[in-house]
């Protein structure tokens, strides 16, 4: 099982892919080639919380991704 959260304006969402059913894999991966187009920036997240590291492609494998726009301030 994989979790993709979506970290933006709209709120928080949620994707849960299974690794055994490729259309939950496929859909997820859209999403992130999607949004990692769009500039948005993507993090593994470790167990206990802890950020983990960039991820540039997306791995079914990953048990948690965070996804969120790049922030700007000024």
């Amino acid at each position: 099982m994989g979790e993709l959260r979506v970290l933006d304006r709209t709120g928080d969402t949620k994707l849960i892919w299974d690794t055994d059913k490729q259309d939950e894999v496929d859909a997820a991966e859209a999403m992130f080639n999607k949004l990692t187009k769009k500039g948005y920036l993507a993090y593994t997240v470790e167990k206990g919380g802890k950020k983990g590291e960039q991820v540039k492609k997306f791995d079914p494998e990953l048990e948690k991704i965070i996804l969120s726009p790049v922030v700007v301030g000024g």
